[in-house]
């Protein structure tokens, strides 16, 4: 559990209010300081919890899921985004990381400023939520929040906007669960 407190400093060092990690399922404890932590988890807990989660899959077969939260996009592609017009999950989250963004080519980088911004439409819709992320397995490779929001007005995206919308949906979706209380 001590991988909690470098995330925790890190939080700090970049002023975040709340920072999402993946986490495993056995415990139902949390650790003092992680009341800001929101745990990634890829099931269900089975009894209530003393942390905040998010219920996770990295399979857009699981948008019709009523268990699932957020759902990581890896790759847009066509048959996603047909998948993703069948769905018709209220206040799901899909995930999409601007990593792969890096390595595409201009052609291929159109085409996928295009289909953020078809799925960002679609999303604001059907009551669902566009979560943007680095996609960064190092600090090396995190994005910067002025790149972001560059990359958000580039998709017809307000920042000021997508950052309140966000900011709203997880208050709701962590909102909506029961936790342990310590008295």
């Amino acid at each position: 559990m001590r991988v909690v407190q470098p995330v925790l400093r890190f939080k700090d060092l970049l002023g975040l209010k709340s920072i999402g990690i993946e986490y495993g399922t056995g415990s139902t404890d949390s650790i003092d300081g992680e009341e800001n932590v929101i745990h990634l988890l890829k099931s269900k807990p089975s009894a209530s919890t003393k942390f905040r989660y998010l219920v996770i899959s990295e399979n857009y077969h699981d948008l019709v899921s009523k268990d699932v939260d957020l759902v990581e996009i890896t790759a847009i592609d066509q048959q996603f985004y047909e998948m993703l017009k069948r769905s018709s999950s209220k206040k799901l989250g899909i995930e999409i990381a601007v990593s792969w963004l890096r390595k595409t080519n201009g052609q291929k980088l159109a085409k996928n400023i295009a289909l953020i911004k078809s799925i960002h439409n679609f999303t604001e819709k059907y009551g669902n939520q566009l979560v943007l992320t680095s996609g960064a397995s190092s600090i090396f490779e995190m994005v910067s929040g002025r790149c972001f929001d560059a990359l958000l007005e580039l998709c017809d995206i307000k920042p000021e906007t997508y950052w309140n919308s966000l900011n709203n949906w997880l208050e709701h979706k962590i909102g909506m669960r029961c936790y342990i209380c310590d008295t």
